[in-house]
């Protein structure tokens, strides 16, 4: 064997096993739904303006529709029928604060077609001022809290939540409380490498089991300081298997996201 040939081998040796070193603690590379809220959380200003078209793409090969109509179709075929899946309808994993009560999925029959249109923006408030606020797409199945408001897509297999995290001091107290909520609710936790986006948002992603149902799962969760030491959570929860098939909506989800000097400038 030439030097060169064993030059070779040894490099491929050692990419794999560096691939398998990174999946083993749930990849270093974010892509899907991860990916999304690392380049996404915080929309700011424009945050509003971006809800109201949210099955707009902006920069993106595929719009929201168009992910859904993937999507669909992705859901039709015998691999996705036969997997297990979660339902976060009857199971949601409230990982920034107290559970919402468990709602009734629609079935396959009368479940409404993949919506592009936005709810209206939904705002938490503390002291009669606003703090976080977010516009999920119409088709999912919307809770409030008085700290929080969540939502859960129509087939129960994407759930987001957005949270004032009291008590926390700091965005690192703030991550503290959120791999907590983790743990109560998924199990074989793999964290990725902690991230600060451009806008200032502690951001921890990872893979998990869901402890109840047991369906493969990823995460990301983002922490960020909505004024006045004031922190807050989002938190996004997708089977692992259609995560691909869900991240230009939490994309767009994440985009829509205001805190509590994006109000101050609009005014």
């Amino acid at each position: 064997m030439s030097k060169f040939r064993i030059l070779g081998v040894a490099a491929l040796a050692l990419l794999t096993l560096a691939r398998d070193s990174t999946a083993q603690r749930g990849g270093a590379v974010r892509t899907g739904a991860r990916g999304a809220v690392v380049g996404g959380l915080v929309g700011g200003e424009s945050g509003a303006a971006t809800g109201a078209k949210i099955g707009v793409v902006t920069g993106a090969a595929r719009s929201v529709g168009q992910e859904a109509q993937a999507r669909a179709q992705y859901q039709a075929t015998a691999a996705y029928q036969s997997a297990p899946r979660s339902d976060f309808n009857q199971a949601p994993p409230a990982v920034l604060g107290d559970a919402p009560s468990a709602a009734t999925a629609p079935s396959a029959a009368t479940a409404p077609p993949a919506a592009t249109a936005p709810s209206p923006e939904a705002v938490l408030q503390k002291n009669g001022k606003p703090v976080v606020g977010v516009t999920l797409p119409a088709d999912w199945k919307p809770t409030t809290g008085a700290n929080h408001v969540s939502g859960v897509s129509a087939d129960g297999q994407a759930f987001a939540m957005i949270a004032i995290l009291d008590g926390a001091a700091d965005k690192q107290a703030g991550i503290a409380k959120v791999k907590q909520g983790l743990l109560r609710y998924l199990q074989d936790i793999k964290y990725d490498d902690q991230t600060e986006t451009k806008r200032g948002a502690t951001v921890v992603t990872g893979t998990a089991k869901g402890k109840k149902a047991g369906v493969d799962v990823v995460f990301a969760v983002g922490v960020m300081d909505a004024g006045a030491g004031q922190i807050v959570g989002a938190a996004f929860i997708v089977d692992s298997k259609i995560e691909d098939y869900y991240k230009e909506t939490i994309r767009q989800i994440c985009q829509t996201v205001r805190v509590g000097d994006d109000f101050a400038a609009k005014k």
